[in-house]
């Protein structure tokens, strides 16, 4: 529920029917109001009582964006803006329609997001006042929740949703753990000597709807495997990302735990755990997570080859966090069907044993909030020394990786050690 703040109140019907009205003829502007390379940006219009003028700022982050909501930031779009001036601004809130309007000789501020169906007025003894409430409202009101899942529904630079963002990532997590402890029983990794920690780092250049970004994560995990069953193992991981976009930066990781459990010697299950959090001024997002998932994974030796067949189910949604000036649950929720396959072809180099892995993933989501990039494609290349432990105690892998979806691109360098 919104919080109550003093001098808001609803619209009136009468001034609620205008701004409806207005709103909805501003919204083609807001649609165009958006800066290719940024992530918020407002188009002001301002009626001094001599003819209109329109003025135009991008910003990368929402504090700046804020730090526009002010008289002195208004006359520097528009010169001829006076806090006594009729204005009107379209706003691109991050991929949502926001409009904002001042009345002649008028201090307080009609605020409108028409496709959340949000229409408020805040009522300062100026200007500068009233939208400091509107401020403290997107802040604390619980807003920024409906706001967050707008994005994930109709934008590709959803925190939560979008390429990179939280649940995308615990997804690819939990799947690849399976995979990799999968490939590691295959190529013999399994006995009392193989390695049971690993550390790896990727790198990530994306391209999401025109605007350009990094996606830079550190891994982790630790094996227990069983002395009594071959195969079995329980696997703790976790994991740091940083994600830029346009400027603005975002930050999410989390801990998950997984049980290996074979029924074959060619078929195991994965049933895996994990909570992740999500953090971002520069975006105005924070939010929990929690997942449950199942894994199915499935080997057929080739000629000289291995084949795995991987096959995912997760649930996935969000819970209320607290960072900072901002605490919101958007209430997203979604299943993840994550399905692919991985051939591994052993190669000697030079005398080296070594290991080429090749895998494509089809990632999709559905049965709950509707996502905007609501599916990916992915395909990948890795080389490492074998997983057998035949050199070392320890081993290494690198690998490129290339992804895409609605409106988004990108190509992931990683490298991982074991010990």
């Amino acid at each position: 529920m919104p919080i109550t703040l003093p001098f808001r109140h609803a619209m009136p019907p009468v001034r609620l029917l205008l701004a409806s009205a207005l709103a909805a003829t501003l919204l083609p502007a807001a649609a165009h109001a958006a800066c290719n390379d940024k992530n918020f940006s407002l188009v002001l219009n301002v009626d001094p009582g001599n003819g209109v003028e329109t003025g135009r700022r991008c910003e990368d982050t929402a504090e700046n964006f804020f730090d526009l909501l002010n008289d002195a930031a208004f006359q520097q779009m528009v010169p001829s803006y006076t806090d006594m001036a009729f204005a009107q601004a379209n706003i691109d809130f991050n991929g949502v329609p926001i409009t904002l309007q001042f009345d002649f000789e008028s201090s307080e501020l009609l605020f409108a997001i028409p496709a959340l169906g949000i229409h408020e007025v805040f009522a300062g003894t100026t200007r500068d006042a009233s939208a400091d409430m509107l401020v403290e409202y997107l802040k604390k009101s619980g807003v920024m929740s409906q706001i967050m899942r707008y994005q994930a529904a109709h934008s590709p630079h959803s925190a939560i949703a979008g390429p990179g963002g939280l649940i995308p990532s615990a997804a690819a997590a939990d799947f690849d753990a399976a995979m990799s402890d999968t490939m590691r029983e295959i190529t013999g990794g399994s006995g009392p000597d193989s390695p049971t920690f690993s550390i790896g780092a990727s790198y990530g250049s994306m391209t999401v709807d025109g605007r350009k970004g990094e996606l830079t994560t550190v891994p982790f995990s630790r094996v227990w495997r069983s002395d009594s069953t071959p195969g079995q193992m329980f696997t703790l991981s976790g994991s740091v990302t940083m994600v830029k976009m346009a400027g603005a930066e975002a930050y999410h990781g989390g801990l998950g735990a997984a049980f290996r459990l074979p029924l074959s010697e060619r078929w195991a299950l994965t049933p895996s755990l994990r909570y992740a959090v999500t953090g971002s001024a520069d975006l105005a997002s924070v939010a929990g997570m929690y997942s449950v998932g199942l894994s199915s994974t499935y080997h057929i030796p080739l000629d000289g080859l291995d084949l795995v067949i991987g096959n995912m189910a997760g649930y996935y949604k969000t819970t209320k966090l607290s960072i900072g000036d901002y605490s919101f649950d958007p209430k997203i929720k979604t299943w993840s069907l994550r399905n692919g396959v991985m051939l591994a072809q052993p190669v000697n180099l030079m005398g080296l044993p070594l290991s080429v892995e090749y895998s494509l993933v089809d990632t999709r989501y559905t049965g709950g909030t509707e996502f905007f990039v609501d599916n990916t494609q992915e395909i990948g290349v890795s080389i490492g020394t074998n997983r057998s432990g035949d050199v070392s105690k320890s081993f290494a892998r690198f690998g490129l990786r290339y992804l895409h979806g609605r409106d988004t691109n990108s190509i992931t360098l990683s490298g991982s050690y074991w010990f």
